[in-house]
């Protein structure tokens, strides 16, 4: 005799079951349907590299791979439930197709072999859900803000496997299956069944009942996929294979130059992107990217996650059909009925959020679209914001100070400036920063001492040098830093000069990313790239010191924005003498100083302010200086090791070398 069973075995009439399967499939694409309706309300998207998105794709979905899913735990969890219903539905496939067509797919070695696996996988997938169940509700390492509609899906999931072994179970009991060694957890069911001394009538009226019960469990649950969360499973993947390759912190690139520098931003959902849209609904709640929030962790009203979830629920509302008038239009609006002002202006842009995402969700880009959105509002910005743009606009600076040439001399030579040189090989940008802070000047005359020292031709732009407009732009100002753009590019259009060296890596961002849109192409490197030229070719040598340990600062522009991370470690370990000791959570994964997205021009509203934070980190490493290489972290940094009783010093990596040589 050879190994199979009967299909649909003690079921009398299947027209029910079709019913019910066309039934759950309707819903199910009517789901799908206005899911992808709602997706393409937003601005079209453009994507290439086509080869490259499925590798990334399949590589994400078939091996789950750890860049994705983080953490053993969660990614055997995932793989268990993934590949148990993989598995589970091909079995059923294989059924369906035998079945209907009357090919002998389920007989023999075939039968025998495909039994087992699902047996098997199924198991798994139970697994996987009791593993979901426990880190869900007792270990809950992550956030304990989960909803009905996660406890429904861990139910109804248990249910179907849990109901469909206690199906096959009855079967092999009823039926006395002699192929029962190859369906093991049925059997062992099947032997549980027989322990509690289930009569076979018994068995059979029970089976009939509990089958029907297991195929609506199956269609509701194939049915509820499009309105729970759960339909991350289709709307992740899909977001993988949309994923920007860019580096973090990208933000929506604007025709340059546009006449249209007003309505750019986003006020209503309909002006995301519709990879923005589908975001919405990708995320997976996993609450990693409000883990590691420096602004949410500082107490400050943010949460990228909930963020996310707000205008999910805004979505839902606005498609219903309980929605409002049509030409209510206010009722659509994102800004203070969505998100409010307090929570869109706490991001730094650092872009932790961004490397922490599984899935690749980009958060700044969506900040700073709706912070666009308020170019369009009278008032729309807060009071020191538009004071702060006001200076900018009409003096080309945040503190409305006019160039002293005394800012830029050392106590050996006056620094020349670039429209008397006209062609040089290094042009220094100061920066804003570096130009008119007390602290940072004291960085800038370094650093001309060091490029003296090593026998550097270098020049200044002086007074031609205007805001690099990167905070202006993570702010929203489109219009404003298009200005300051182009006006810069056409005043270093007009010399000759190799290379651009800036201490500032909001400036190196804007220098080297975004002024290109604009017709501005130069080679520009951080000050800590050129200073590791310098000691690498020789001319500049270290003489050492004398036991001093330091911990570094990676800057979010420099580090995770640019990926430069090795360059001022480089710097300071050339130095002898010097211990360099690292915090717990370093480079993609270092905590921002609080300065970036224009936060630095903001007041701090939280209970502890996030620079404070950064240096009680720092100060775990029992360091004798905290070392950073950005304008703004040395800013911040030093206002809040001067507020905490501490030998700590802040310091940037130029003074350290040079105190050193």
């Amino acid at each position: 005799m050879e190994a199979t069973r009967q299909l649909y075995w003690n079921i009398g009439e299947k027209g029910l079951m079709y019913l019910f399967a066309l039934l759950a499939l309707a819903i199910f694409i009517i789901g799908i349907v206005k899911k992808i309706k709602r997706w393409k309300q937003g601005r079209p998207i453009v994507y290439d590299n086509l080869g490259l998105r499925f590798k990334s794709f399949f590589s994400a979905i078939v091996k789950h791979d750890l860049e994705v899913f983080r953490g053993t735990f969660r990614r055997y969890m995932h793989l268990s439930v993934f590949y148990g219903f993989t598995v589970l539905t091909f079995g059923t496939l294989v059924i369906a197709i035998q079945d209907h067509f009357g090919i002998a797919l389920f007989y023999g070695n075939k039968y025998l072999v495909l039994s087992l696996l699902m047996d098997l996988f199924g198991l798994m997938a139970l697994i996987g859900i009791g593993m979901a169940t426990y880190k869900r509700y007792i270990d809950k390492p992550d956030h304990e803000d989960y909803t009905f509609d996660d406890a429904l899906l861990l139910v109804l999931v248990f249910a179907i496997l849990f109901t469909g072994f206690i199906l096959e179970g009855l079967r092999i009991y009823a039926t006395d299956d002699p192929w029962s060694l190859w369906s093991p957890v049925g059997l062992f069911f099947s032997t549980v069944i027989k322990y509690f001394g289930f009569s076979i009538k018994a068995a059979l009226s029970f089976h009939s009942f509990l089958w029907y019960f297991h195929m609506l469990l199956t269609f509701g649950f194939i049915a509820y996929i499009p309105y729970s969360k759960l339909f991350h499973m289709f709307a992740s993947p899909l977001n993988i294979f949309l994923r920007s390759y860019s580096p973090i912190g990208g933000i929506t690139l604007i025709d340059a130059p546009s006449t249209d520098l007003i309505n750019i931003g986003v006020t209503r959902l309909e002006e995301f992107s519709q990879k923005q849209l589908l975001e919405i609904d990708a995320c997976i709640s996993c609450g990693r990217c409000q883990k590691g929030c420096p602004a949410y962790i500082s107490g400050a009203p943010l949460s990228p996650k909930v963020v996310l979830h707000s205008l999910k629920r805004h979505s839902i509302t606005k498609n219903s059909v309980f929605r409002r008038k049509e030409n209510d239009i206010t009722n659509d609006l994102i800004l203070d009925k969505v998100i409010t002002k307090e929570t869109l202006f706490s991001c730094t842009t650092c872009g932790l959020c961004e490397d922490k995402c599984p899935i690749y969700i980009e958060h700044i880009k969506r900040i700073v679209d709706v912070r666009r959105g308020l170019l369009s509002v009278d008032a729309g910005y807060p009071a020191e914001i538009q004071k702060v743009f006001k200076n900018i606009s009409e003096v080309g600076n945040p503190w409305v100070q006019r160039l002293d040439a005394k800012y830029y001399l050392t106590e050996e030579s006056k620094i020349p400036i670039l429209s008397k040189i006209k062609e040089t090989e290094v042009l220094y940008w100061v920066g804003c920063y570096g130009s008119y802070e007390a602290r940072n000047r004291k960085v800038s005359k370094v650093m001309f001492k060091i490029f003296e020292k090593a026998g550097v031709n270098f020049v200044i732009m002086g007074s031609e040098e205007k805001c690099c407009g990167n905070s202006v732009r993570r702010l929203g100002n489109e219009k404003l830093f298009q200005q300051l753009a182009l006006e810069n590019i056409n005043n270093l259009n007009r010399y000759k000069f190799t290379t651009i060296v800036t201490s500032c890596p909001h400036c190196f961002n804007s220098l080297k990313n975004e002024y290109p849109q604009f017709g501005g192409h130069y080679q520009v490197l951080h000050h800590s790239e050129f200073i590791l030229e310098l000691i690498k070719a020789g001319k500049i040598k270290p003489k050492g010191v004398k036991n001093l340990k330091v911990t570094f600062h990676d800057p979010c522009y420099l580090g995770r924005y640019n990926s430069i991370y090795n360059a001022p470690r480089d710097v300071l370990n050339s130095i002898p003498g010097l211990e360099l000791v690292e915090m717990k959570n370093n480079q993609s994964k270092g905590f921002c100083c609080g300065a970036g997205g224009g936060r630095i021009w903001m007041e701090d509203i939280q209970e502890h302010t996030i620079s404070s934070l950064l240096v009680k980190k720092a100060q775990r490493t029992e360091s004798d200086i905290l070392a950073s290489a950005c304008s703004l972290c040395l800013t911040t940094l030093s206002e809040a090791v001067s507020d905490i009783d501490s030998d700590l010093s802040s310091q940037d990596i130029a003074e350290i070398l040079y105190d050193a040589l």
